[in-house]
């Protein structure tokens, strides 16, 4: 977080780097910003109207009159600064006089300075239930218009996460899964990162209690522009639920989505564990009884040895496993017909481990389903890690509005770091958010001011020129 005070240019600071001559510095060289790249995220904006659309879901309330920023402004002041790595709303007071925040903002540096904390956070404060609900719209709206032409299938993964607090936010209760006083907010992702919805939840809410609502919602926006595009959807044990069954089936989409385990299912499924089970023990041999601690003295022998003493076999060998999977009808308490469900069986030294999936899918191998379709629904955690780089965990007002609000005030800083980190080459392209930020935003850059123009001279020793201007003229 920045300091909240204007820059100081009397400040002198004195170096002693032993090169035989003083090294005296101080705050005085002018217009320069640490945020050189901040105009990308500008050339991302208009490309995707993020910001022009987000202005229109929100209602102005204030006097016009009285008016000195556009709420189009505010909300860009906010999300760039969110992007560029300053996600306290507090960081508004230092960066309302940064040069490069004023440019990407259509103000020159000799203009009127950006937004102070206390506009930004009267904006957060202010925005309604109705507003929101418009907002978590745009973000498929947004998906939609990103597509020039429909595409050939779209795959949605739904999870959950933890968002701890550090105050008494409204809504904000103890969990005992994640042991902490939190958030349970709910995202949903496409194949490729995007985020569709971004919805946050109390603390104590059921894990997969609004999902329903949310598919209902996407599903709905998605099928009035693409009507056959084929759609699949992924969640694990926690959504699981008839009425997401139902909300699937209502607008045509596939579903894989994991079963908890019961003794129903084990019934079900013993043929297949027994199989397996033998199949193992023909191969690898009875495993001997082992008592409680067994495995925990194997893990400390293998992982205080070294490689000399056989670290590195003993990892190898403990990888033996059979997998087997198949498939059988099931039916639920309530449910009127049978449910395809899969049913993966592994054997290791540790025993049999059984899981199942329940899907609409008609064809298919049992054991390609589950391994192609269903596992890499796994990828959906990794973009929730993705997503909290721009540290979407910050949700510190008091109001539970206003933090949804800023839940997706980071989620559009993310999506426009996300437009940027696309258009780089294959190689590139591959970089996290966070190192995105670093390599292409945080570039040291001197803004002048003349009477005909405004120059930018960035650092000479800035190592990505080259991409740097690729993304430039990407947009023009």
């Amino acid at each position: 977080m920045t300091e909240c005070t204007k820059p100081d240019a009397n400040l002198q600071l004195k170096f002693d780097f032993e090169i035989g001559k003083p090294v005296i510095g101080a705050f005085d060289g002018g217009l320069i910003s640490t945020d050189g790249g901040l105009g990308l995220l500008r050339f991302a904006d208009d490309a995707l109207k993020l910001t022009e659309f987000a202005s229109i879901c929100i209602k102005e309330k204030r006097r016009p009159d009285v008016l000195k920023h556009s709420l189009q402004d505010l909300l860009r002041q906010r999300i760039y600064a969110i992007a560029a790595g300053y996600e306290d709303a507090n960081d508004a007071s230092s960066l309302r006089y940064d040069p490069m925040h004023k440019l990407v903002l259509g103000r020159a540096t000799s203009d009127r300075n950006l937004a102070s904390q206390p506009t930004i956070s009267r904006l957060e404060n202010s925005v309604t239930s109705e507003e929101l609900s418009f907002l978590q719209d745009l973000l498929v709206h947004t998906y939609i218009k990103k597509h020039k032409k429909p595409p050939k299938k779209l795959v949605l993964d739904l999870d959950t996460t933890c968002d701890p607090v550090h105050g008494y936010q409204q809504l904000s209760f103890y969990n005992a899964f994640y042991s902490t006083f939190c958030y349970i907010p709910m995202f949903v992702f496409d194949q490729h990162g995007y985020p569709l919805a971004s919805l946050l939840r109390p603390g104590n809410a059921d894990v997969g209690g609004d999902a329903a609502r949310v598919l209902r919602n996407l599903f709905k926006i998605l099928r009035s522009t693409w009507k056959n595009v084929p759609i699949e959807f992924r969640a694990d044990a926690a959504f699981c639920r008839r009425e997401v069954y139902q909300v699937c089936e209502e607008f045509k989409v596939v579903y894989f989505i994991g079963l908890k385990s019961n003794h129903n299912l084990r019934c079900l499924a013993k043929d297949l564990s027994d199989s397996t089970k033998h199949e193992f023990e023909s191969i690898y041999g009875v495993l001997p009884q082992q008592d409680k601690t067994a495995w925990r003295r194997k893990q400390e022998k293998m992982r205080f040895s070294s490689k000399a003493e056989g670290r590195v076999q003993e990892i190898k060998e403990s990888e033996a496993y059979i997998r087997k999977v198949g498939e059988l009808a099931w039916r639920g308490r309530g449910y009127t017909h049978d449910m395809r469900v899969i049913c993966r069986a592994d054997y290791s030294e540790d025993g049999l481990d059984l899981r199942f999936v329940v899907t609409n899918h008609s064809g298919g191998n049992p054991r390609w389903l589950y391994e192609t379709k269903y596992c890499r629904r796994g990828q959906c955690e990794n973009w929730i890690k993705e997503l909290k780089m721009v540290e979407v965990d910050r949700l510190s007002c008091q109001e539970f509005n206003a933090n949804q609000f800023r839940l997706l005030e980071y989620t559009f800083a993310y999506i426009l770091l996300r437009e940027l980190r696309e258009r780089l080459s294959k190689n590139e392209s591959r970089i996290s958010i966070q190192t995105f930020v670093l390599q292409f935003i945080k570039i040291g850059v001197l803004v002048r001011e003349s009477v005909r123009r405004i120059s930018l001279h960035w650092t000479s020793a800035y190592p990505r020129q080259q991409s740097f201007a690729a993304l430039n003229l990407g947009f023009i």
